[in-house]
């Protein structure tokens, strides 16, 4: 949706909520889809969505609530009582309600499941026993899935009879007499076999599956990988449990990356929908504590060498410079290490072939940018000489600073923390004391040397 149509659909819909038009209020839902009236529904009054939740068909209500950003999605369930929310999650896909009662107290969630029949319960209670990140916890339950023993025809009947219930079907997972999966059929092969056509003889036997309890950041890796549109989940015998989507694993990749870009710049997840300052406060604020640590270290490594900047003043001009290097080259390697292990195209396994490179790319870049820098330094101090050893010290604190980036998330992963903690205040600050410590150490090296 434009920008303009939605500041259009906002008005008609906050026009229709002050005049309680319940029907305008259904018909301006039914002409936008239901990620666009989210989008809009998130910058509405708390009371106005309330009113909006509570006028709307289930069926409406639940296929927008499911686009809803967390923060906004959580207060508008505080406020709809037990009995609407139980309507709303009968309306929707199995994983898509399991997601929406994943945002309650498990109090409430199991009130909730009782109100929702046996059948919607007991589908729902198969996905909450599952991590909310695993592939579990994010499957589709309703899938189709056929016997060894089938024909085309057969499958074909199958299909037809569950043609309201499985959306977007992509291929049919064959069981063996035991019930475990065996092989895939794609909807084309259907279509271009006879009838009679045994089903083992045109199905796929190398199926790739998942495990219910692998974590949906791999699942996302095997997705991009094998350029998969929808993959099985099973269970530890082999037993098919549900399958996953293509449009499943989009909302996964937007959540880790929300989620490793939050972790990068010491902030929080869904900042833009949260709504409470001491929530957005309290995420940040441990960072900039930590912050305020390394720049006290930084100080006091300054400090240490206040003779050198005595003798030459001018030298503590270019301070910021040789910290700014340091921490800008240091996070632009973190950040790409820490993209490519969310990826999946960097690992522990050429690790040696990553630092290697970082370490060539921070060689050339300290070159050129201390050079520079000790150019500017010797025409400034009228001393070229020691422009040399402020060059030679940006090329040391861009090559420290490379590879301290692409070295520390590996470091952290190896030690089960995420890689994403690596960078922002992490590695500039370790950066700028490290940058100091060449720096400073360097120059008062050469002072001494020249007295």
């Amino acid at each position: 949706m434009h920008m303009t149509d939605k500041k259009f659909v906002f008005k008609r819909i906050r026009g229709a909520i002050h005049q309680q038009d319940a029907g305008a209020l259904a018909g301006i839902f039914d002409e936008y889809p239901s990620a666009d009236m989210a989008d809009v529904i998130e910058h509405l009054e708390p009371d106005e969505r309330f009113f909006i939740f509570s006028v709307l068909p289930a069926e409406a209500a639940g296929e927008v609530l499911k686009e809803i950003e967390s923060p906004v999605q959580k207060q508008i369930l505080a406020g709809l009582d037990n009995q609407l929310v139980s309507v709303i999650i009968t309306q929707l896909d199995a994983d898509d309600a399991a997601d929406i009662l994943g945002n309650l107290s498990e109090e409430r969630a199991e009130d909730i499941l009782e109100m929702s029949g046996p059948d919607v319960s007991r589908e729902l209670e198969k996905l909450l026993q599952y991590g909310k990140e695993t592939a579990g916890g994010i499957m589709d339950l309703e899938y189709v899935a056929i016997p060894e023993t089938s024909t085309v025809g057969e499958v074909i009947d199958v299909i037809r009879e569950k043609k309201h219930q499985v959306k977007n079907l992509y291929h049919v997972w064959v069981l063996d007499h035991l019930d475990r999966l065996s092989g895939v059929v794609s909807l084309k092969d259907l279509l271009t076999e006879a009838l009679g056509r045994k089903i083992t003889d045109i199905m796929n036997p190398e199926v790739i599956s998942v495990p219910a309890g692998q974590d949906q950041e791999e699942v996302a890796r095997l997705f991009k990988k094998h350029d998969l549109v929808n993959m099985p989940v099973v269970d530890d015998g082999g037993l098919l449990l549900g399958r996953i989507t293509h449009d499943d694993i989009i909302d996964v990749i937007e959540k880790e990356v929300d989620e490793d870009l939050s972790l990068m710049t010491g902030a929080m997840g869904h900042e833009i929908a949260e709504e409470s300052f001491l929530k957005i406060s309290r995420a940040r604020l441990p960072w900039l504590i930590t912050g305020v640590a390394g720049g006290i270290v930084a100080a006091v490594v300054i400090n240490q060498f206040e003779t050198t900047l005595e003798e030459i003043i001018a030298l503590s001009f270019f301070l910021p410079v040789i910290m700014g290097m340091g921490g800008n080259t240091g996070t632009q390697a973190a950040t790409i290490v820490v993209r490519g292990m969310a990826t999946g195209d960097v690992s522990l396994v050429n690790i040696r072939k990553r630092l290697w490179l970082e370490m060539k790319v921070a060689f050339i870049n300290g070159i050129a940018c201390g050079g520079l820098l000790g150019l500017i330094v010797g025409w400034w101090l009228s001393d070229y000489a020691l422009g040399s050893i402020v060059a030679l010290a940006g090329v040391l604190v861009v090559i420290n600073s490379g590879f301290t980036g692409s070295a520390v998330p590996f470091v952290l992963n190896k030690c089960g923390i995420d890689p994403a903690l690596a960078t922002g205040p992490f590695i500039t600050t370790l950066n700028d004391i490290l940058g100091l410590l060449i720096y400073l150490g360097l120059v008062t090296l050469f002072l001494g040397s020249t007295i």
